[in-house]
């Protein structure tokens, strides 16, 4: 098993890495905008990504989901050219209903338009981006499945790059919101020419013809995921603008954006590991029993999430307020409901990152029909639940009903991988018990910092980090596997640094 975990480490902190600069890209995108743009013009933003969400994975057809599954299998018996056809003929399925798609949105385009929050030109841009972010959202999926991270990573962080600049540049020549949209796409575009060419290097210039029905078979119910998943997220964002306005999503979509940072944490460890949980299966397909080392992956793969995740979320739950005005101006601290509902979702998308991790091990043991079940019983709580309680308590309604549906999707989680036979909770909790005590210390430590501007929260941050880390050594939570995957991801000039670290810390 360490083996195992040594092997996906290069991978996987490559990934986390570029998720990290991903992330900080996209704050610092959104701290741009906030300054340049007013809370409805940001609440415009997030209706357009809605629109956006909704039809990525709608075009990409779930073939995303469909590439690590089959890749490795392909790729282990050799057949190189079988792999450039699954490739060629995923891109062409994927024009085909991206075609669809505009065409549908231009017929729907009456109806959005005459709800008077979006214009003519921000629709037509969203319809244009529908093909280039549905191959984007493939193209990633077919690399990481072959472990060309170095490529992936590089592609994902020129994507964020260039929009950052593309729409802080528009919005400040004075095409507004409209900037955004174009900045996207500009993206987007850029995005499908990297992973495209990347894509492609490595494979016979000829690829043969591959029976896609199967592909398709896989495809169509994590499709289904997919559109459930997106539909999830966006239910509270809907019921918000209906009971509320454009400013009340502006700034609630503004929150969800610092969140997301933590997500791609989550979403680099579990999706790294996902080729190697598809092999797992694929040992039970020929007669394998790996459901104990499936569980000791699955307590490894939620212990590092835990250790990544829960400092920052305890950390910036307890500096919700002052988080929000350094980033983003007081008109967003002092927003109704915006600090307190900061706070708390800040500290579920902890729970979150378990959970999207777990999700990742069940969609490798084919479990669509899970998904798709509790996704349809979350939905009907989260209108339900939205419709209550935004209307009673405004923004911090919605925060609470996402709250409560993370721990829902949890604990559904958690008790289908014990129904297989995948028990991974009961060895961690003492490892979760020493970062939680860790996390909140150094919680506690930055709050009595008392920040006052952005240097000084990155500071206070930092040495709360530094703390942090310290005290998860004091508390002999740091293991041997811990230095055998520092020795891998990092060069060998600094492994004499680790060894002598192991060496003082295991003589103590």
């Amino acid at each position: 098993m360490t083996e195992l975990a040594t092997q996906a480490a290069r991978g996987t902190s490559l990934l986390v890495g570029q998720s990290m600069i991903s992330g900080i890209l996209r704050v610092v995108n959104v701290m741009i905008l906030t300054r340049l743009l007013v809370q409805a013009e940001m609440g415009q933003i997030a209706l357009l990504s809605v629109i956006y969400g909704f039809t990525q994975f709608l075009a990409a057809l779930g073939l995303n989901h469909a590439a690590p599954l089959i890749i490795p299998e392909e790729e282990k018996k050799g057949r190189f050219d079988r792999v450039r056809g699954l490739l060629m003929r995923s891109i062409l399925l994927i024009l085909i209903s991206s075609v669809i798609l505009m065409l549908l949105l231009a017929m729907l385009s009456p109806s959005i338009l005459g709800t008077g929050m979006l214009s003519n030109e921000m629709l037509r841009i969203a319809t244009f981006i529908i093909p280039f972010s549905a191959l984007e959202v493939f193209l990633d999926s077919f690399l990481l499945a072959r472990y060309k991270v170095k490529k992936l990573a590089f592609g994902r962080i020129v994507f964020d790059l260039t929009r950052i600049i593309a729409t802080v540049i528009l919005v400040v020549l004075g095409f507004g919101v409209i900037g955004v949209a174009y900045g996207w796409l500009a993206g987007e575009c850029i995005v499908v020419l990297i992973l495209g060419t990347a894509a492609m290097k490595g494979l016979p210039d000829k690829g043969s013809t591959i029976d896609m029905r199967p592909v398709v078979a896989f495809a169509i119910p994590s499709l289904l995921f997919q559109v459930v998943d997106v539909t999830i997220q966006n239910t509270d964002r809907m019921i918000l603008l209906v009971l509320t306005d454009l400013q009340s999503l502006g700034v609630y979509n503004v929150i969800l954006g610092i969140l997301f940072m933590m997500s791609f944490l989550s979403l680099a460890i579990a999706t790294s590991i996902y080729p190697i949980l598809t092999r797992f299966r694929l040992k039970t397909v020929e007669g394998g029993d790996i459901k104990s080392e499936m569980s000791v992956v699955v307590s490894i793969l939620a212990r590092y999430i835990l250790i990544l995740l829960l400092p920052i979320s305890v950390i910036v739950s307890i500096n919700s307020n002052i988080v929000l005005a350094t980033l983003f101006g007081n008109s967003y601290a002092t927003f109704p409901g915006a600090s307190i509902s900061f706070s708390l979702l800040v500290l579920a998308y902890s729970i979150w990152g378990l959970t999207y991790a777990l999700h990742t091990v069940l969609r490798s043991l084919s479990e669509a029909k899970f998904f798709v079940v509790t996704g349809i019983g979350v939905i009907i709580f989260e209108i339900i639940g939205c419709w209550y309680f935004t209307s009673w308590l405004g923004l911090f309604g919605s925060a609470l009903i996402r709250t409560a549906y993370i721990i829902l999707l949890f604990l559904a989680s958690w008790i289908r991988l014990k129904q297989k036979g995948i028990s991974w909770l009961k060895s961690t909790i003492p490892s979760f018990g020493k970062i939680i005590v860790a996390a909140l210390i150094a919680g506690v430590l930055a709050f009595f910092m008392v920040p006052q501007n952005i240097i000084s929260l990155i500071v206070s941050f930092a040495i709360a980090g530094v703390i942090y880390i310290l005290l998860l050594f004091i508390l002999r939570e740091i293991n041997e596997l811990d230095f055998r995957l520092a020795r891998a991801v990092i060069p060998s000039s600094m492994h004499g640094v680790v060894n002598r670290i192991q060496s003082i810390y295991q003589s103590t």
